[in-house]
């Protein structure tokens, strides 16, 4: 059975096609739309949404469940209101994750969990009950955020003489979740700087610290004992963000493969039940 499963948040949306028995595997079709300035986050979503059925339909291949996870502080109202999209389900985006960290085994049926979502536009550090998915404790804040990561890794560049815009930016920082080390040329061709990941991890230095007490206080503020971190988003693919985290906390911490599709993958999963 084909479903699609549609992560939605300030930044736009991923949407993903798979099968319903093995949304871990690399997705059929995946669409990432970044939000445009202006533009609504409906039209956002249902851009990738009406995307992957026009590929599902060159290709015969009958998409049966639609679900979109959307942040529960989102009016649901404003995720799902136009074009094929107005035929997805809607489901909060913790259960999302929860249901698809369950399915790969990354957490258990019970205890406490806490989950690090680092999205383009903020992080939001929520503890869970996982026997009822249950949210003791929430908060989210801008400060640290992929965008941010993005100016931060441009300015250093600019301050070594290669100016390059934002895409050019968060390409890098992305690189670098990869590779140890990235060159980098100004587009003119007159300038270059070879940026490694000890560079990036020293500039983010302050900000994962920062990350690292939101946790702590919101850990402590549930009044729960928590047995595992697990950080997703796009964010979650910079590894000493995870390493910081268990050294703070002591806790283990874990990131799932392709982080950044924890939501649409567990969209894909809820979605005949919605």
């Amino acid at each position: 059975m084909l479903v699609l499963g549609v992560g939605a948040g300030a930044h736009g949306a991923r949407a993903i096609l798979t099968y319903l028995d093995s949304p871990h595997r690399t997705p059929i079709v995946s669409r990432t739309v970044r939000r445009a300035p202006g533009q609504s986050l409906a039209t956002t979503i249902a851009t990738g949404v009406d995307a992957i059925h026009a590929i599902a339909a060159m290709m015969s291949l009958p998409v049966q469940f639609s679900a979109i996870a959307y942040r529960v502080a989102t009016d649901p109202g404003t995720v799902a209101t136009r074009g094929t999209a107005r035929t997805a389900s809607l489901v909060p985006e913790t259960a999302a994750q929860v249901r698809f960290l369950r399915f790969i085994g990354l957490v258990p049926n019970h205890g406490v969990t806490v989950l690090c979502d680092i999205g383009s536009t903020g992080t939001t550090v929520t503890v869970i009950d996982l026997a009822s998915t249950r949210t003791l404790m929430t908060r989210r804040t801008a400060t640290f955020c992929g965008d941010d990561l993005d100016h931060s890794v441009r300015r250093l560049l600019s301050s070594n003489g290669v100016r390059v815009g934002i895409d050019a930016s968060r390409s890098i920082k992305e690189q670098l979740s990869i590779d140890s080390v990235v060159s980098t040329t100004d587009p003119a061709g007159t300038a270059r700087h070879v940026l490694t990941r000890r560079d990036f991890d020293d500039l983010i230095a302050g900000p994962v610290r920062y990350a690292g007490m939101l946790v702590e206080q919101t850990i402590e503020l549930s009044g729960a004992r928590p047995q595992s971190i697990v950080v997703v988003g796009g964010g979650a693919n910079i590894t000493s963000i995870a390493r910081s985290l268990e050294l703070r906390t002591g806790l283990t911490t874990l990131v799932p493969t392709m982080p950044e599709l924890v939501s649409a993958r567990g969209a894909a999963l809820l979605s005949p039940d919605r």
